[in-house]
């Protein structure tokens, strides 16, 4: 009867003994497995940031690039309407050139 009860631990060790093994590397496992996501979510986090700031830099690029557009009509408009105004008053000499010789 001793006996059987010594037989009978030391079979409940073992077994206890191969859950832990079992416990053990289903642990591994998992550990690589959430080593392996974590690398995988790492990366995703990564591209979505390079292509936001991509995304922002083609957004600077092209408001940038409607403000030296909108600067440029306006410089135009300026320089149009400074020749307009020194056309009119190189008329306004030469006729008042032409009055007085008259």
């Amino acid at each position: 009867m001793v006996e059987e009860t010594i037989r009978e631990i030391r079979s409940v060790e073992k077994e206890a003994d191969e859950i832990m093994k079992q416990a053990e590397t289903r642990r591994d496992e998992i550990l690589r497995e959430a080593e392996t996501r974590a690398g995988e979510i790492r990366e995703e986090m990564i591209n979505d940031a390079k292509e936001k700031a991509r995304a922002a830099a083609a957004d600077a690029e092209a408001r940038g690039e409607q403000t030296r557009a909108a600067a440029e009509n306006e410089i135009e408009k300026e320089v149009q309407d400074l020749k307009a105004s020194a056309k009119t008053r190189e008329e306004e000499a030469v006729s008042l050139i032409l009055t007085r010789l008259a």
